[in-house]
């Protein structure tokens, strides 16, 4: 078993390869948001296709940023204590507020989003809906009751089956992400008792078995059927793969003996993470390793021009938004038989043209007068009140 040197917490905000992450970020939200509009628009090429692909990429980044913004000693970290209590009040204020707005507005209109969004699958479907009367017939955005609130509410949504696409929104991976704050502790606690190698062979083994065990979108599994890898087993190692990079960048800055060992063990442990991911997530995870270590003189300085920092500010409420956007305007122009007629592409470009301006400014408002506040309120309470002198 290797010991645990203590590794100190080193001060990177302004950083250059921070910035780059800002615009990979940027990267991965307009991917999911292009993937969409493509299925929405009837146009598909290799890369949309691949979007589902950014949201593992983005679990592997929140991995990262966990372990690079954590304020605690890594080696003190315990899983409940007024730190960690802390920690989760900012979490929740960082995601909640901006997707119970949302919530609202998918309550409001789900029926019509529905009914917009089969009109659509079955007027211009993508490759993947062949039988669209079987695809995910489980999902029904029209339907509301107290259970769907209470578990949309306390994010548990994503442990039911069922459950993980029961909105418009690319929610699932919220309740994913929600999992894994409430467990990171337990793993920082975890990683000082158990041999990284190990739990990342026990993370790759679980993330094998979980689709058999939970169901892979269309298929049931054996015990259950998750339409989508919203449950924590599915993903952790990626999350973990994302952690150990962060670990490993730290570690790296100190001089003791062990830093030689742990650049051997961090970087063969991430290997053994993502093995069950797909080959696209693998890459791009190498590609996210090499921008975290500066190796990419190229690449890191146009991932951090200001457009594309500007874009990763907002990237959350493009992610979360752009969903309730583009079917209202794809519908629109999928009444006009002017429209149905064009190429995919040329219907890939008008939808671009009219929901990208829109989707750009709708994030900014949301960034700037939903999220911002809601952090700076987070940031307020996990401090607690100030004593006077």
């Amino acid at each position: 078993m290797e010991k645990r040197s203590a590794i100190p917490i080193l001060d990177l905000t302004e950083s250059s390869h921070l910035n780059s992450l800002d615009g990979f970020r940027a990267c991965l939200a307009l991917w999911v948001y292009f993937g969409h509009l493509a299925d929405a628009s009837g146009f598909q090429t290799r890369l949309l296709s691949l979007h589902p692909l950014a949201v593992d990429l983005f679990m592997v980044l929140s991995g990262f940023l966990m372990v690079h913004t954590w304020k605690q000693d890594l080696q003190q970290t315990k899983f409940l204590s007024q730190s960690t209590l802390n920690f989760y009040l900012m979490r929740f204020f960082r995601i909640a507020p901006l997707y119970y707005l949302l919530l609202l507005i998918c309550y409001a209109f789900g029926p019509s989003l529905a009914m917009m969004h089969d009109f659509i699958l079955k007027t211009l479907p993508p490759p993947w809906a062949q039988n669209i009367e079987n695809f995910d017939p489980r999902t029904d955005w029209s339907f509301i009751s107290f259970r769907w609130i209470y578990f949309h509410i306390s994010f548990l949504f994503g442990l039911v089956p069922g459950m993980e696409n029961s909105t418009p929104l690319p929610d699932w991976s919220l309740s994913l992400e929600m999992q894994f704050y409430f467990v990171f502790p337990l793993l920082l606690v975890l990683w000082r008792k158990i041999p990284t190698l190990l739990i990342a062979i026990g993370l790759a083994v679980l993330a094998f078995w979980a689709p058999k065990l939970w169901g892979n979108y269309l298929d049931a599994g054996i015990l259950s059927h998750f339409g989508q890898p919203s449950f924590l087993p599915y993903r952790l190692n990626a999350f973990f793969a994302g952690m150990l990079v962060a670990l490993w960048l730290r570690q790296r800055n100190t001089a003791q003996p062990i830093k030689r060992l742990s650049n051997i063990l961090f970087p063969l442990a991430a290997c053994i993470c993502i093995l069950p991911l797909s080959k696209p997530v693998i890459l791009g995870y190498l590609f996210f390793v090499a921008i975290s270590f500066e190796k990419m003189p190229l690449v890191s300085p146009l991932l951090s021009l200001k457009p594309l920092r500007f874009l990763g500010d907002i990237s959350y409420s493009i992610y979360l938004c752009h969903i309730l956007i583009v079917y209202p305007i794809v519908y629109v122009l999928t009444q006009t038989a002017d429209f149905l007629q064009r190429s995919p592409i040329e219907r890939f470009s008008i939808s671009l043209f009219l929901t990208l301006p829109l989707v750009i400014l709708s994030s900014y408002i949301l960034y700037r007068f939903v999220e911002l506040p809601s952090i700076r309120f987070g940031k307020k309470i996990s401090r607690g009140p100030r004593q006077s002198p």
